[in-house]
């Protein structure tokens, strides 16, 4: 079964024009993802949006668990567009999760990861991932 990063289908142009060499990161709130070591570096994921798988990618590096007021620039920049600043991955946040009740205090879990090329063959095929 595979693992995935799930974004929201706002971001289903974005995910399917990114490059295949630049890093990307993804904020997921709290300690849930860190702490299991959901995301293994070097481990192959789908790249979903609205649940659909849209392309492959691979885990760069370890799990990175920080505060949001404390999320660096480099890390933020490869964050998706309109959601590159402070402000704007709260609110994305708060929209996105709700329940966490996303602050700037809020522990995030960080996962980077490099996009395969875009596959025709899986986009937007169905995960067999259960954690959906």
């Amino acid at each position: 079964m595979a693992k995935a990063i799930n974004w929201p289908l706002r971001f289903r142009q974005i995910v399917l024009g990114e490059d295949d060499q630049s890093l990307h990161s993804a904020f997921r709130p709290n300690r849930l993802y860190f702490d299991g070591g959901y995301w293994v570096d070097g481990e192959r994921v789908d790249i979903r949006v609205n649940h659909l798988v849209t392309r492959k990618a691979h885990i760069v590096g370890d799990l990175e668990l920080c505060a949001l007021k404390d999320l660096s620039e480099d890390v933020l920049k490869r964050h998706k567009p309109g959601v590159q600043t402070m402000a704007e991955v709260l609110t994305y946040l708060q929209e996105v999760y709700p329940e966490a009740h996303v602050t700037p205090e809020t522990l995030l879990t960080v996962v980077t990861y490099r996009n395969e090329p875009v596959d025709e063959t899986i986009i937007e095929r169905t995960s067999s991932d259960p954690h959906m």
